[in-house]
């Protein structure tokens, strides 16, 4: 898709509850496999979500990085902990892990990237 035509598909739909009709549109299927498919669709739509809350996403190796740190973190920005949907964190003295949810707080720390395999600095 077009990186044009999802940015207007983006503000049409973002965001927002929408109908069930909606979400069963040829619209908004394209709409869904672009930010799952194409690349450049999804880069711009995660910049746009982490300018918009406030996190600096430039600090991180990767936009994948950096968005699912973001997702680690609560509404004060503290990390979560028990959240079976969170699978990184960062911590303030510069660690990164993976949580092992068994319940407690324990996790597998990394020093590579998962995804673009970069070294992840303190």
């Amino acid at each position: 898709m077009e990186l044009e035509r999802f940015k207007e598909l983006h503000a049409r739909f973002y965001g927002k509850e929408l109908p069930e009709e909606v979400v069963q549109s040829e619209a908004y299927e394209a709409y869904a496999d672009a930010i799952h498919e194409d690349e450049a669709c999804y880069n711009w739509a995660t910049v746009e979500k982490l300018k918009s809350k406030g996190f600096d996403y430039n600090t991180y190796c990767c936009l994948m990085m950096a968005d699912k740190v973001f997702q680690s973190l609560d509404e004060d920005g503290e990390t979560k902990y028990g959240d079976a949907d969170v699978i990184i964190n960062k911590w303030d003295e510069g660690l990164y892990g993976i949580p092992i949810h068994d319940g407690g707080a324990s996790m597998v720390v990394i020093n590579y990237c998962p995804w673009c395999g970069n070294r992840l600095s303190k």
